[in-house]
């Protein structure tokens, strides 16, 4: 584990803290399932945005056989 100073609004903090009392959970905790959610969303749209780009012009990606040819594996 990696230990990490944020900064947070008064209100961001307080609505944290209320959470962590709910759920009975650390603010630590709330903190990084959230980023952790936040880092898969991230990546699944840059998928998603990657795959478009593929869709519009599949004449732009290379054959296995080409990368290898390319990387001269």
């Amino acid at each position: 584990m990696v230990r990490r100073n944020i900064i947070l609004s008064d209100s961001l903090d307080r609505s944290l803290g209320e959470a962590a009392t709910l759920l009975g959970e650390k603010k630590s905790g709330i903190v990084t399932k959230a980023l952790a959610q936040y880092l898969d969303r991230l990546d699944l749209l840059i998928a998603h945005e990657r795959a478009s780009e593929y869709e519009a012009n599949p004449e732009s990606s290379l054959s296995a056989d080409e990368l290898r040819r390319r990387l001269d594996l």
